[in-house]
């Protein structure tokens, strides 16, 4: 049996979220990555790396590898990183078409 390690450690358990533009998508294991810039309350751009889930389990939930493509503007729901502002955990994505593609379980396992 393989053991994984818990979100909780490096990411609040609150859940918000971020909107932004798409700069890179990483389809690689153990977990996707997405890298996002979004804008600030001030206006100003911070450069989001967002942690998503395996390859495998994003299949069985409707994702391709061509889901989000940089450019693509997106809302991602998830949990901030514990301290650094740059860091996410998404457990769902929103899509400009307004279709919402589930990531993976939420930090509380509901």
């Amino acid at each position: 049996m393989a053991a994984h390690h818990s979100a909780a450690a490096e990411y609040e358990s609150r859940v918000t979220t971020i909107t932004g533009t798409v700069t890179r998508f990483e389809w690689v294991n153990p977990h996707t990555w997405i890298y996002l810039d979004v804008k600030d309350a001030a206006g100003s751009v911070i450069h989001m790396k967002v942690e998503g889930s395996a390859p495998n389990g994003l299949l069985s939930n409707g994702w391709t590898r061509d889901s989000i493509q940089p450019g693509d503007r997106i809302t991602i729901e998830g949990n901030p990183a514990k301290g650094r502002a740059d860091g996410f955990k998404a457990r769902a994505v929103t899509l400009a078409n307004g279709r919402r593609l589930v990531m993976g379980l939420p930090l509380d396992g509901r």
